[in-house]
């Protein structure tokens, strides 16, 4: 899945990318830089925590209008205050889509990488960040002509609490969660995931189609040296049950200071009670058939084949 949403054969208009101290989510966001660069015919990057060099490799630099966040966030020196086009200035809110529409170049369809949310979640709070989120996607409706077709953002997951991780959750479309640990079949390398070949890791990825249905699956990827991203499906094998382990299930009737069940012989006596109201346990009188001296009624039962016959009192419960 993850694979297909950075060629495009998946529409995800967001791409949120959690990834911690463990595992870098960096190399993933040079990778959607580059696919972007290739089927888009403008990137918009926004850098705050790299230069903007980190990410020109194996993509389109002609393509590419970085916005720089990482040298003079807070835009201290003169020359950067005077030309600040092309500068992010974390002392003011985040205006993603105003920046893009002041470029003197405007290309359409557009996308937008951020690297990443964090300096900008630090400083302001998420509503601020989600509006500014909110109004970039929504580009395709002003009357500007410019479309951005996918956003792409970066998010330290374990710098945030769950309140602002839930709010972009909600607003994505496609969330990889990156997680740390083992290898990729196949791959080999060092406690960073860096390899000869590139990186590598795995994910979870939770992805929701404009139809509705939402997809989530355990992948692992590879980047390759040209920064290309392959990603399968991650089977996790299951863990035989040991018979062994199973916790004997305990008998609810036992150690009771009453006995719940009864004998055979109990059984075989309560089953020769007769029960005054049963007609067919009468034996036949033939004096039973005179009219009585004082004539009254008598009730008798004749149980049906389907009767729920129930031998207990149904008044029992009532104090009379």
């Amino acid at each position: 899945m993850l694979q297909q949403v950075l060629d495009g054969t998946e529409v995800s208009p967001f791409v949120v990318t959690e990834d911690c101290a463990e595992h870098d989510g960096r190399p993933v966001i040079h990778s959607f830089c580059a696919g972007l660069s290739k089927r888009c015919e403008a990137v918009h990057l926004f850098h705050l925590e790299s230069p903007a060099a980190g990410f020109l490799e194996a993509a389109d630099v002609t393509r590419i209008h970085s916005y720089d966040g990482f040298s003079d966030p807070l835009l201290w020196e003169k020359q950067n205050r005077e030309s600040s086009v092309n500068r992010i200035d974390l002392a003011s809110p985040p205006d993603f889509f105003g920046q893009v529409k002041n470029l003197p170049v405007k290309a359409s369809p557009c996308a937008v990488v951020i690297d990443s949310l964090t300096p900008l979640l630090l400083h302001y709070p998420g509503y601020v960040i989600c509006r500014a989120l909110q109004r970039l996607l929504r580009a395709r409706l002003e009357s500007d002509g410019i479309e951005v077709a996918q956003v792409v953002a970066g998010f330290h997951g374990d710098l945030h609490d769950d309140s602002t991780a839930a709010a972009l959750r909600h607003m994505a479309t496609t969330w990889v969660q990156l997680q740390e640990g083992a290898e990729s079949p196949g791959f080999h390398g060092d406690s960073h995931g860096n390899t000869a070949q590139g990186f590598h890791g795995n994910c979870e990825v939770l992805h929701r189609r404009k139809s509705g249905k939402v997809i989530r699956q355990d992948e692992w990827y590879h980047i390759s040296a040209q920064w290309g991203l392959t990603s399968q499906v991650r089977k996790i094998p299951l863990r035989p049950v040991v018979k062994g382990e199973q916790e004997p299930q305990m008998d609810p009737t036992a150690n009771l200071t009453f006995n719940l069940r009864l004998t055979d012989t109990e059984k075989e006596a309560r089953s020769r009670v007769v029960l005054p109201y049963m007609h067919h346990h009468r034996k036949k009188d033939p004096a039973a058939d005179k009219p009585a001296a004082n004539p009254g009624g008598q009730i008798f039962y004749q149980p049906d084949d389907v009767d729920d016959f129930d031998e207990e009192d149904p008044d029992d419960d009532l104090d009379f």
